[in-house]
């Protein structure tokens, strides 16, 4: 059984070992030549200095007479479950590798595209593609239907918690700072996930939004000149650079859950309808 479930997705195991041999044979030069650079620039030093602050889803199972319908589903889910697994380890660690000094220079790693990219987070990406895809198999014994569905499933969740859901893992943070005057302002290059800024009045009402003021202690009339009342202040929502861990974590969690949930359910229709 081992052996006909290798024959059967033998090739879609090579194609993913070329795959990612090629994405190693471009990051692995080009991440080094970045690491070398950074280093030779000294942009940490410079930074320091600013401030403070998918898949296809799994064909449809097949069953022979000789073996049952749980076992032979269990076996498929755990091989090429687990392969793909490895590759989305792979991957993810080394993406997290190769991205690491831009991200040392500055560039947020909670940015809504580089997040999905590293870490532990595509890890789960890729259990919840592989669960769904194994439940829509169960569904719809058909391949097209249940490719279609699986694309349709992952693409509706990774839009919801990348746009509406992730900004609110944890509670955001305010920054403040005087509109006049130096000191408090945000560091550009600490990676900050920067979810709106304004310059709100004495009383705390928005008064311009998505933009930011800073005026020279010797420039008197430089807030009353742009409109704005004594009191004044900067205003940044945030979410902080450290939490990139931790909403890694949260990612990876809700998806593994929801991939349980999807292949408990397989397991259960297969045993339906054997």
């Amino acid at each position: 059984m081992i052996w006909l479930t290798w024959r059967q997705h033998r090739k879609q195991v090579w194609f993913t070992l070329a795959a990612l041999a090629g994405l190693a044979a471009l990051m692995v030069p080009t991440g080094l030549s970045m690491r070398a650079a950074f280093d030779d620039l000294k942009v940490g030093d410079c930074l320091a200095r600013m401030g403070t602050a998918q898949l296809v889803p799994v064909e449809t199972t097949a069953w022979t007479q000789g073996i049952s319908r749980r076992r032979w589903a269990l076996v498929k889910f755990g091989l090429v479950g687990g392969t793909i697994l490895t590759a989305s380890v792979v991957y993810g660690l080394g993406m997290s590798w190769w991205l690491e000094p831009l991200m040392r220079a500055g560039q947020s790693r909670l940015n809504l595209v580089v997040f999905d990219m590293q870490g532990i987070a595509p890890i789960g990406y890729t259990l919840f593609a592989v669960a769904l895809g194994v439940f829509a198999g169960t569904v719809w014994p058909k391949v097209l239907p249940a490719m279609a569905a699986t694309l349709v499933g992952v693409a509706a969740l990774r839009i919801a918690l990348t746009t509406l859901a992730r900004r609110h893992y944890r509670p955001a943070e305010t920054l403040t700072f005087p509109v006049v005057g130096t000191g408090g302002e945000l560091n550009p290059g600490a990676g900050d996930w920067v979810l709106g800024r304004g310059i709100r009045d004495a009383s705390g009402q928005m008064v311009l939004q998505g933009t930011q003021v800073s005026c020279s202690p010797d420039a008197t009339n430089c807030a009353a000149e742009m409109g704005l009342g004594e009191g004044a202040y900067n205003w940044i929502l945030l979410q902080p650079a450290a939490r990139f861990w931790p909403f890694q974590i949260i990612e990876f969690g809700i998806y593994t859950a929801l991939a349980v949930v999807l292949l408990v359910l397989a397991v259960r229709r297969v045993r339906r309808i054997a």
